[in-house]
């Protein structure tokens, strides 16, 4: 069979399947939707929080309708003592506590730790976070109009203020970040899980069949990455300042990688179904070997080593870099030639495979 003739017959095969074209095509669509929509908002609110004001005054009460006027938290309970929050928390009725100890106001006028206490859900970091820049943002608004209405107190003044001011996420929306990010782990696994149903126990009598095989979902694999990176990106309003050229060239790259590595995931096993039952529970380790989650760099060498032989991660970093960070296509070489090489190497690999199990 030449290479064309593979290339025709692996989209005449997809096409007269209904599941697989539900699974490399319709899902990778589905999730360009699905994925972000929990995240559309960008950021954590209506945290419920209980509060716990030790010694109420002017200013705890100020700090506390300042906290009930955030969009990010809300006062889901006034509990009386630190044991009563806590039972709250126990219970999930609330993600976080916050204790306004006696003396809160003195402490802060002196300049000293004002003493004030969060605890929260470490289950879920974005809503940890939101409750920490909330407490902070209530307390210094909060001394700041204090001051301001003519206090006499002597108060010690900051020398400097510091300004954040976000380079490549200005809004700070989980959405923009996570997405991203996702999409090469969506294209890669989704076109594995197709390929698995395709060609899981199939055994090739030439390498030309498996080349045209490579090219077909390599063709499909970057068609897809481009309408995520040209539709999905826009719809969720991701930040984007990549060429289209350079998308291109990481797109094509993307699709050739992941066809690869499909092809030899598929060649491993001896039917669709062993496949499949090996194959989609190593979705989320790959994503959290990607380095979304937590640096890479602060992961043990060897993890860190062994998500680096994954193609989504050498696409996901180049995406970051040209795309997000709006670095010139030359910073994103390193991860593309990876990235090329390990499609590949799994193309070779996949062959060698198929000789073996002929």
């Amino acid at each position: 069979m030449t290479v064309r003739t593979s290339f025709v017959d692996t989209f005449r095969r997809i096409a007269a399947s209904r599941q697989i074209v539900l699974m490399i095509v319709l899902a990778a669509l589905f999730y360009g939707v699905y994925y972000p929509a929990p995240y559309r908002q960008g950021h954590a609110q209506d945290v419920a929080i209980a509060l716990v004001d030790e010694a109420p005054t002017p200013l705890t009460r100020a700090m506390v309708a300042r906290l009930e006027a955030s969009e990010a938290v809300r006062v889901g309970a006034y509990a009386s003592d630190l044991s009563a929050a806590r039972a709250a928390l126990m219970r999930r009725e609330v993600d976080g506590i916050v204790l306004l100890p006696a003396g809160t106001v003195q402490r802060a006028l002196r300049g000293e730790n004002s003493g004030i206490a969060v605890w929260v859900n470490g289950t879920y970091l974005v809503r940890a976070k939101a409750i920490g820049t909330a407490v902070e943002e209530a307390l210094t608004d909060s001394l700041r109009d204090d001051l301001g209405a003519g206090r006499q107190a002597p108060v010690p003044e900051a020398s400097f203020t510091v300004v954040s001011q976000p380079m490549f996420n200005p809004d700070l929306a989980y959405d923009a970040y996570i997405f991203p990010a996702v999409t090469p782990v969506i294209l890669q696994q989704t076109l594995l899980f197709g390929a698995a149903l395709l060609f899981a126990g199939y055994r090739r009598v030439q390498r030309s069949e498996l080349i045209g095989q490579w090219l077909a979902l390599g063709t499909i694999s970057a068609t897809l990455a481009l309408v995520y990176f040209g539709w999905f990106f826009v719809l969720q309003d991701v930040p984007r300042q990549a060429s289209l050229a350079a998308l291109l060239i990481v797109a094509l790259v993307g699709g050739g990688a992941f066809a690869g590595f499909a092809l030899l995931g598929a060649s491993l096993f001896r039917s669709p179904r062993e496949a499949l039952l090996v194959l989609i529970p190593t979705s989320l380790p790959i994503f959290f070997l990607s380095g979304a989650t937590w640096p890479r760099q602060a992961m043990p060498q060897w993890i860190e080593w062994l998500g680096g032989l994954l193609p989504s991660t050498q696409i996901g970093r180049a995406l970051l870099l040209v795309d997000q960070m709006g670095a010139p296509l030359s910073a994103a070489s390193g991860s593309l030639l990876l990235a090329a090489a390990l499609g590949l190497s799994a193309l070779v690999a996949a062959m060698v495979t198929n000789r073996a199990g002929a």
